[in-house]
């Protein structure tokens, strides 16, 4: 995954767990269903679960319901990640 031209990969094709966490917080910010974080993050159900626990854990992530469905939203803290993390990224370039 490129970032404003930096690139955030480890071995070969490989992203970054915290790219990856961005990539989560940011398809959430406005409220989103799992499926949808699953295909715009490019993971599996099983990669999913385990980026999203950690997410949700650290308090970056939330759930809720929203009629029948259940959605995951970002916190303010997973704004703020997102917030430092593109300061770091600019500090890179």
């Amino acid at each position: 995954m490129f970032i404003r031209g930096l690139s955030l990969r480890v071995k070969g094709n490989r992203r970054d767990r915290i790219v990856i966490f961005s990539a989560l917080l940011a398809c959430a910010i406005g409220g989103t269903k799992k499926t949808e974080m699953m295909y715009r993050a490019g993971l599996s159900t099983a990669q999913l679960r385990k980026y999203m626990e950690v997410l949700m854990k650290s308090e970056l992530l939330e759930v809720f319901r929203q009629k029948k469905a259940v959605v995951y939203r970002t916190t303010v803290k997973g704004k703020r990640f997102l917030v430092e993390f593109d300061v770091l990224v600019k500090l890179l370039n």
